[in-house]
C-alpha cells in the first residue's frame, strides 16, 4: 500500500511540475535553436510570456481517437496519380483560402479548422460564387455531439457540418475567445434569419495515412482539409523550419488546416503548409510546417475533408 501511495505522489508531483513549466522556456528553445539536427527555430512569443502548461490548455481541444471512428471508413483509393513536389492552395485559390484567425482562450480549434475548410471549399466549388467566411462560433454553440470550448472529436463535427451546417461569421460571429460558450442561436446577431451551409455527408473522408496522394490530390482538387495532431510543449515556440517534435511533454490534441505541401530547401525534408488558429503574431504570419511522410506527432492519422452541399 505504502509503494502504491508514495507512487501516486510521484505523479501528481511530475504533473504539478508540468503544468508550473512556462512555455517560453528559454532553456529549451536555447536546446532547439542548437540541436544539430534541428529542422526548425524557436522563440518566445509574447502572446505566452508567463504563461504556464496549464494556462494555454485551453488553447488546445481536439479528442484524438486512438482507432478510426466507426462511421467515417478510411479513404484508401488505388491509382490516384502523381502529385507535384510543391502545391500552395493559397495560390491557387487566392480569393478562396480563408484569412489566420485566432481561437484565444477556447478550446474550439477543431470548430475554426472545420468551418474554415467548409468556408473554402464552397468557395472554391462555386467559382468564388459562394464566399463566405463561416462561423466557428456557430459550431461552438450548436454542435451538440461536442464540448464547445472544452474540445470536440472531428468525426463528429463533420456529421453535424453535414446534418446541420454553419451560418457565416458576420450572422454569428465568435464570442467564446474567454471560454464562456452562449446557447446556441436561433437568429443572427443583427436579428435576421439564419442561412446554413453544409457538407456533403456521402463525401465525408477519412483518409488512410499510409496513402498521402490521395490527401494530396483532394486538396489539389477541392482546397484544403482539416488535420488533427499531438501537440507537446516545443510546438508553442515553433518559430519557422519544419516542425518535428524535440522537446516537451504532451500539451493535448489540436485541429488545424492543411492548405499545401512542399521540400524545405535548407533542410530537404518534405512538409505540409498548414494554417493555425492562434493568430497572425504566431509561428510564419500564423502558418507553420510540419515534417510530411512519417506522421509527425500524428499529423497524418486524422485527416478529414467533404465536398459542400451545393
Amino acid at each position: 500500500m505504502r509503494a502504491i501511495t508514495v507512487a501516486v505522489l510521484i505523479a501528481l508531483l511530475a504533473t504539478v511540475a508540468t503544468c508550473a513549466t512556462l512555455i517560453n522556456d528559454i532553456d529549451m528553445i536555447n536546446k532547439i535553436n542548437s540541436h544539430p539536427k534541428s529542422s526548425w527555430k524557436a522563440k518566445a512569443h509574447k502572446k505566452f510570456e508567463g504563461k504556464t502548461l496549464e494556462h494555454v490548455r485551453g488553447m488546445l481541444g481536439t479528442f484524438l481517437p486512438v482507432k478510426e471512428t466507426f462511421h467515417v471508413p478510411r479513404y484508401n483509393p488505388k491509382n490516384v496519380g502523381a502529385v507535384p513536389r510543391s502545391f500552395d492552395a493559397r495560390q491557387q485559390w487566392p480569393n478562396c483560402i480563408g484569412r489566420i484567425r485566432n481561437q484565444e482562450q477556447c478550446g474550439s480549434c477543431w470548430a475554426f479548422s472545420g468551418a474554415e475548410v467548409l468556408g473554402d471549399r464552397f468557395c472554391i466549388a462555386t467559382n468564388g460564387s459562394v464566399n463566405v467566411e463561416m462561423s466557428p462560433e456557430y459550431i461552438v454553440a450548436c454542435d451538440t455531439t461536442d464540448y464547445g470550448c472544452n474540445g470536440g472529436y472531428l468525426s463528429n463535427e463533420w456529421q453535424f457540418l453535414a446534418s446541420t451546417g454553419t451560418t457565416s461569421d458576420k450572422c454569428v460571429p465568435y464570442t467564446s475567445g474567454s471560454g464562456d460558450v452562449p446557447p446556441c442561436p436561433s437568429k443572427c446577431a443583427d436579428g435576421s434569419a439564419i442561412t446554413l451551409y453544409k457538407a456533403d455527408a456521402s463525401t465525408i473522408k477519412l483518409f488512410d495515412p499510409n496513402n498521402l496522394e490521395a490527401v494530396q490530390q483532394d486538396i489539389m482538387t477541392y482546397g484544403s482539409v482539416q488535420m488533427g495532431f499531438s501537440v507537446y510543449q516545443d510546438f508553442f515556440s515553433y518559430s519557422s523550419g519544419v516542425y518535428r517534435h524535440l522537446s516537451g511533454g504532451l500539451a493535448g490534441g489540436h485541429a488545424v488546416k492543411y492548405v499545401g505541401w512542399g521540400v524545405d530547401s535548407a533542410s530537404n525534408l518534405p512538409y505540409w503548409i498548414v494554417a493555425n488558429s492562434w493568430g497572425q503574431d504566431w509561428g510564419i504570419n500564423g502558418f507553420f510546417w510540419i515534417l510530411r511522410g512519417s506522421n509527425e506527432c500524428d499529423c497524418e492519422s486524422q485527416i478529414y475533408s467533404a465536398k459542400p452541399k451545393l
